[in-house]
């Protein structure tokens, strides 16, 4: 099923809850939405499932507009944080229900080639009741997945489960979607679900759609500061900085050479990623000098809390051992690691 949404917006009273919106979602793909909490993401998807009527703009499936078509003729199947099991029925019964509903054929072979496809096989007998958090969310996408609809709509599903089960939980989910090969529309706050499940990512804040695109070109590429800001852990280190003449600029007492090919300029925020910055010996030359406020050991690598100015405050990710709190260092960085913005749009300049 291929979806496209065409100038969708939804407003309420005082707000306009999604803006102007843009998007298509080609046939089979995992599509993950990313924002956070009022970004507009999960009033897409209830736009998406018919849950909620559309201010104005059109939904198409295959091309045809579904606007009006109410959700039970949509052909989706939404998948819920709180997993909306039924307490009463069994697990067998909850996995048949959406079959049991449409009259369908077949049913207990269906129930069964489904449940053993997750590992349900010992668990039909059973209650939601008796269940763990992770058996749960397989019986949720089971019922989902037995009577195998044109959509995935899924709410952030996996939640309400613990980091290990999260870890395989996205694994799972994964598999079975590019095995059903089922258009999947998946929204999420968690940017590690993102990056990990998205063929492509589409990232909203305050009803926009900010960036959309393959989870690389989220990360390497960001289209503007705010996306640079949200996506990774931690966030881009940036700044706004003064540039002296035509072709550098200095941060706290370095002078960088300001690359030809950008546009000439007073002002321009850099941007670069924790992980690609190295903190070496204050003597080093053409550093960044900075002083370590703050050390947090990650096991396999550290993050550092540095000052670069008295209002600017870096994050490092290294496995340099031996930094101490107060010491007096420097910041290395290569010059094609460093990305710029237009300090009045936000906007990415260059490539």
């Amino acid at each position: 099923m291929k979806i496209r949404l065409q100038d969708l917006t939804k407003q309420y009273r005082y707000t306009t809850a999604v803006n102007n919106l843009n998007l298509e979602i080609n046939s089979g793909e995992f599509l993950v939405v990313l924002g956070s909490s009022g970004s507009g993401k999960s009033t897409t998807l209830n736009m998406l499932a018919g849950l909620e009527a559309p201010t104005s703009g059109y939904i198409f499936f295959n091309e045809h507009i579904v606007n009006q078509t109410p959700p039970g003729k949509r052909d989706i199947a939404l998948v819920f944080q709180s997993y909306a099991l039924y307490p009463h029925m069994k697990v067998y019964d909850n996995i048949a229900f959406p079959l049991k509903i449409r009259k369908e054929k077949n049913i207990h072979q269906k129930v069964i080639e489904t449940a053993g496809m997750l590992g349900l096989s010992v668990l039909l007998q059973k209650y939601p009741k008796e269940l763990s958090g992770g058996e749960k969310q397989r019986v949720a996408l089971a019922r989902a997945l037995v009577r195998k609809p044109q959509v995935f709509l899924m709410d952030e599903p996996l939640s309400n489960l613990d980091a290990p089960l999260r870890l395989s939980a996205r694994g799972e989910l994964k598999r079975l979607q590019r095995k059903s090969n089922i258009t999947t529309i998946y929204v999420t706050h968690d940017q590690t679900e993102a990056l990990t499940l998205g063929d492509r990512i589409a990232i909203m804040d305050k009803g926009a759609l900010q960036q959309i695109g393959t989870p690389d070109e989220i990360y390497q590429k960001p289209h503007n500061t705010f996306v640079a800001g949200f996506v990774g852990t931690p966030p881009m280190n940036m700044a706004q900085i003064s540039i002296r003449n035509t072709n550098s600029f200095v941060l706290g007492e370095m002078t960088i050479e300001f690359p030809a090919s950008l546009p000439a300029r007073t002002d321009i925020i850099l941007g670069i990623r924790p992980e690609k910055l190295s903190i070496v010996p204050a003597s080093t030359p053409y550093t960044i000098p900075c002083m370590v406020e703050h050390r947090e050991y990650l096991g396999h690598e550290s993050l550092t809390h540095v000052k670069i100015t008295p209002t600017i405050t870096w994050y490092v990710k290294d496995v340099v051992e031996g930094v101490k709190t107060g010491d007096r260092m420097g910041l290395q960085v290569s010059p094609d690691d460093i990305h710029w913005f237009d300090p009045v749009t936000k906007m990415r300049i260059g490539k």
